[in-house]
């Protein structure tokens, strides 16, 4: 059961250190709600997250931020894009807002981010403090393999046709509503090359992010896709995460479910979201 608040994405904007931000909301007015911040994954916006954000509206005011180079946020040259400074936007995001507390969720290139604003790595400032942490499949090493030939996976379809993507998108994720095919078209032709081929070589300079798990003081959720269909975790990847995760943590497989878990399997996904934060009510 939901409350009577508009669950439509609310679009606005945020003047952080380094350049004006995009982003959606969903529930914002509701004051007396503990807040939740969702970081989008490379080539997708905030618009990643149309239906996880009113999903979640009912028990959090949600913010969805368009990370820099993507969506309609600030589109910086090379060299402005290590994950100490998408962490470092987030960060201030969430001190301007004054978020006190919030629930992180990061998917793959945010699911990075969040990993390392989490952990504090690389920050003179104490790490913040969440209540939970989610990371969906994070990319966890974006400096692994031939990082020329991994890029140009991201930038082949940048600007191209809305039809040629539409067709394509659809036939290739049929657990895509309307909302995320066309939430992805649009990322495509806002994102720039600059900022995908900009985001593997500086993000991959922070090397294997997985001991990072250990320095996260909130209870933290992983969740990885199907081993089959395009996890950025493979089995030696996957155990090793296992044993860096507190006591207090868990780590899911959601079989059937790609790389992009929110909009393939968006059901199983909230449901595993849904136990995790509410563990009384199993």
């Amino acid at each position: 059961m939901t409350n009577s608040f508009d669950t439509s994405a609310q679009s606005n904007t945020i003047d952080l250190p380094d350049g004006r931000f995009h982003y959606l909301s969903w529930g914002a007015e509701q004051t007396e709600l503990p807040a939740a911040l969702l970081l989008h994954g490379i080539t997708s916006s905030a618009q990643s997250w149309v239906r996880v954000g009113p999903a979640l509206a009912n028990r959090f005011r949600v913010y969805a931020l368009d990370m820099r180079g993507h969506g309609d946020s600030i589109k910086p040259a090379r060299g402005a894009y290590s994950l100490r400074q998408t962490a470092d936007d987030a960060l201030s995001f969430i001190g301007i807002l004054g978020l006190e507390r919030p629930l992180l969720i990061g998917h793959s290139w945010g699911g990075a981010t969040a990993m390392v604003l989490a952990s504090g790595v690389g920050s003179q400032k104490p790490a913040p403090t969440f209540s939970h942490v989610i990371l969906e499949d994070p990319a966890h090493n974006f400096g692994r393999g031939d990082l020329k030939d991994r890029a140009a996976l991201y930038t082949r379809d940048i600007g191209r046709p809305a039809h040629e993507l539409r067709a394509e998108i659809t036939a290739d994720n049929p657990g895509w509503t309307e909302a995320d095919i066309e939430g992805k078209i649009d990322a495509l032709h806002k994102v720039t090359r600059e900022a995908v081929n900009s985001v593997f070589v500086e993000a991959g300079e922070e090397g294997e992010l997985l001991p990072l798990l250990t320095k996260i003081s909130a209870p933290a959720l992983l969740i990885r896709a199907g081993a089959s269909l395009g996890t950025t975790l493979d089995e030696a990847a996957w155990e090793q995460a296992k044993r860096y995760l507190s006591r207090h943590s868990r780590a899911v497989q959601i079989n059937g479910a790609t790389h992009n878990i929110h909009r393939s399997k968006f059901d199983a996904f909230m449901q595993v979201v849904n136990d995790f934060l509410n563990p009384m009510a199993n």
